[in-house]
């Protein structure tokens, strides 16, 4: 078998049947580079996502490929809130705290950061909220089977909310968190992280989900008395530029904090300093490495996301 037809076997039967010679022909033309190839396969993804083929081919390539962009930064954002949660935990209690407001170029490195997460919420909350809106007026409507998906976030903050108060309760009522029973107070606080993940990749999971089925180009959405008709995957795609370049910008000013912390400080990396006592400088090469992986998700996904708009303007 050779690379076009394993490409084309990627794609979804009823897609191939009824698309596989048109596209075999587009591969012979343009299939030229390892990043050609890459493009397939996250075309392959996008044609899973349930689209109605009775569609025009490229209107449909155009809207899976806006989807794919609101996915994958929006699975990247909360990858980088992991990466930030950590970074959190690395200056909580720390000498670190008192170094970055003693020293200028710190300080607006890590005021850059605190910016660059607000800027890169309100982008997210901006860009998806038609769509969010969408999805749960479908669910509630026609699609009710998806309830049990729209459920998990809330799910899992709930879980999230219930086991920190039962530590606080724990905290103030026994002596359970406190010397000589610290092994038990730690494996409390590991529990929080480890609840804190799970449920930030199953509401990754399911937001992922509910949005690859959500095939709809446009919705009218009224607001304030008016009425207003949004394309809502082309609405997503600026607020999804402006989220990826904040999480640029904080991994580029966590880069700077971290190097200008070290050559003033190289003694604070050296601890065990990080979340839950690890070492520090695991702890900040886990930042950086989530942080890393975030941001070239999120530009796979909007370059991709530019191609299928420029394509369609020509």
């Amino acid at each position: 078998m050779n690379i076009r037809n394993w490409l084309i076997r990627l794609y979804p039967r009823v897609w191939r049947e009824r698309y596989g010679d048109e596209f075999e022909a587009l591969l012979e033309e343009c299939l030229h580079s390892p990043l050609d190839v890459l493009d397939i396969f996250f075309g392959a993804l996008d044609a899973h996502f349930d689209p109605p083929y009775e569609t025009n081919w490229r209107l449909m390539n155009m809207i899976n490929k806006l989807r794919t962009t609101v996915l994958f930064v929006f699975v990247a954002y909360i990858a980088f809130i992991v990466a930030g949660f950590s970074l959190t935990g690395l200056m909580d209690d720390s000498q670190l705290v008192p170094l970055t407001r003693s020293n200028p170029a710190l300080f607006v490195s890590y005021t850059t950061i605190e910016i660059g997460s607000v800027l890169g919420l309100l982008a997210i909350v901006i860009g998806g909220a038609p769509l969010a809106w969408t999805i749960i007026r479908r669910v509630f409507t026609s699609n009710r089977k998806d309830l049990g998906l729209l459920l998990v976030p809330l799910i899992s903050f709930l879980v999230l909310v219930i086991y920190f108060l039962l530590m606080v309760f724990l905290a103030f009522n026994t002596t359970i968190l406190s010397q000589p029973i610290a092994f038990t107070g730690h494996a409390l606080m590991w529990g929080l992280i480890a609840i804190f993940i799970l449920g930030a990749i199953a509401s990754a999971a399911a937001v992922w989900k509910l949005i690859s089925r959500t095939d709809v180009e446009q919705d009218t959405i009224a607001l304030l008395g008016k009425s207003a008709t949004i394309k809502l995957y082309e609405f997503a795609f600026t607020p999804a530029v402006v989220a990826t370049l904040s999480m640029l910008v904080m991994f580029l000013a966590t880069l700077i904090w971290g190097w200008l912390s070290y050559s003033l400080r190289p003694d604070l990396f050296t601890g065990n300093m990080g979340v839950m006592m690890t070492s520090t400088r695991g702890s900040f090469a886990f930042t950086l490495i989530t942080m890393t992986a975030a941001v070239v998700a999120a530009f796979i996904g909007v370059a991709r996301g530019y191609s299928s708009r420029k394509t369609d303007l020509s």
